[in-house]
C-alpha cells in the first residue's frame, strides 16, 4: 500500500471520471480512478463526518468553515504519477474526531492511503465540488453549505446633491 501525502484531483472528461494522483513521502507515486458512482458514496461519509453536530447553528458552522477552508486553501505543483491509473473499486474509511484515512483499494491488490486533518478535508472537498460541477454531475448530494458564498462587498457612499 502506498501512503499518500500529497494528491492531485482531477476530472478527465473522456473517462468520465476523477483521476486522483499521489505522491508518497519518498516520492513513489500513484494514480486512480474514482466513479461517480464511489466517489458519492465516499462524498457522503466526508460530509457527514465534516457536518457532525447536530444544534439549530450547525449549517451556518459548517458555511464559515467551509468558507474558511476555500480561502486557507494554497495551490501547490500538480502531483504528475507515472504508473498508469488503477481503478478504485473500495473505499474504506477510518476516523478520529480530526483525522478522516481512506484506503482506496483496486484489483490486483492495488491500494493507496490517504490521511487528511478535518480542515484538508474540507479544502478536498471544496475541490471536488467544483470537479463534481464541472463535469455537469447532479449535485443533489451536495448540501447548500458546500456552495461557495459570494465575499461581501462595500459600497461606495451615496452622495446625494440638491
Amino acid at each position: 500500500m502506498t501512503v499518500l501525502h500529497r494528491i492531485t484531483s482531477e476530472y478527465i472528461e473522456a473517462e468520465d471520471r476523477i483521476r486522483i494522483s499521489g505522491a508518497s513521502p519518498t516520492g513513489e507515486t500513484v494514480s486512480l480512478w474514482l466513479t461517480q458512482r464511489l466517489l458519492g458514496r465516499l462524498l457522503k461519509a466526508l460530509l457527514n463526518w465534516t457536518a457532525a453536530g447536530d444544534d439549530a447553528h450547525t449549517e451556518l458552522k459548517n458555511t464559515f468553515a467551509q468558507q474558511a477552508a476555500r480561502a486557507e486553501f494554497k495551490h501547490q505543483s500538480p502531483v504528475a504519477a507515472q504508473a498508469a491509473p488503477f481503478l478504485a473499486s473500495i473505499v474504506d474509511l477510518n476516523h478520529s474526531a480530526e483525522v478522516m484515512t481512506m484506503n482506496f483499494r483496486g484489483g490486483d491488490s492495488l491500494s493507496a492511503q490517504l490521511t487528511l486533518q478535518r480542515q484538508d478535508v474540507r479544502q478536498w472537498l471544496n475541490i471536488l465540488h467544483d470537479l463534481w460541477r464541472n463535469a455537469g454531475w447532479p449535485c443533489e448530494l451536495w448540501p447548500d453549505w458546500m456552495e461557495p458564498k459570494p465575499s461581501p462587498s462595500i459600497a461606495a457612499p451615496q452622495i446625494t446633491m440638491h
